[in-house]
């Protein structure tokens, strides 16, 4: 009896652990992005429906990459502006400015269109 309760606990943990492996590669497979190799090889030998699908969902969670750091910048510009500083008139595009972060949100949100 002992054997056989043990044999069923570990049937249970193989079988989730399968799952739940399998479960994870999907939805890395579904909305992940693809590495620099993986997206130059794709991009070279896309044939089928599901490769270019594959090519628009990398391209798509790239953009909200994008969109997500652009509204990062976006962020500390708006900090930037409500406590100016020194560096803001001796060095108008240093990393610690308004300017620079509000340039870098512009540009990334462009990128991201």
């Amino acid at each position: 009896m002992k054997n056989v309760s043990l044999m069923i606990k570990r049937t249970v943990w193989i079988s989730l652990l399968a799952f739940l492996s399998t479960g994870a590669f999907l939805i890395a497979e579904q909305g992940g992005l693809l590495s620099k190799q993986e997206l130059k090889t794709l991009v070279g030998n896309a044939n089928t429906t599901q490769d270019h699908m594959r090519l628009a969902r990398h391209f798509d969670a790239k953009a909200d990459e994008l969109e997500a750091d652009s509204k990062e910048h976006h962020e500390l510009a708006e900090q930037y502006k409500s406590h100016p500083s020194v560096h803001d008139s001796k060095h108008p595009m240093s990393g610690q400015t308004a300017g620079h972060c509000q340039y870098f949100a512009d540009d990334l949100h462009k990128a991201a269109l």
